[in-house]
């Protein structure tokens, strides 16, 4: 079942991004500035009404205005934005926990452990 599940979020990420392709080739948008996001909201939002259309003519309609909502949701340029993966260490207001509970003992001489002093 695991594998299953795994195949349709790859099937469904692979048809979110052939979506953003075509939009982006029809209505000459790089792909780098189409939002991911915007398109899985946009294809949650179409896909009854694409599913309930009563003709192909209506479906096709339907897919072409979904193409254009795509195009239209673009992420802002933001050149020289490049930040690099890093893990930040967040200072906390306590010592470790490196013994069992019953001998732990709080050190009083650490007060930089404690926030409010």
């Amino acid at each position: 079942m695991l594998h299953k599940e795994l195949e349709m979020f790859f099937i469904a990420y692979n048809l979110t991004r052939c979506l953003m392709a075509q939009a982006g080739a029809i209505y000459e948008v790089p792909m780098e500035r189409l939002s991911f996001k915007g398109t899985v909201d946009s294809v949650r939002q179409f896909s009854v009404a694409i599913a309930q259309a009563r003709s192909r003519k209506n479906q096709k309609q339907l897919i072409a205005h979904l193409l254009k909502i795509i195009a239209k949701d673009e992420v802002p340029d933001r050149p020289g934005r490049r930040d690099p993966r890093a893990v930040k260490r967040r200072p906390k207001p306590y010592q470790l926990l490196n013994r069992p509970r019953h001998l732990m003992i709080e050190l009083e001489h650490r007060s930089k452990y404690r926030k409010n002093l």
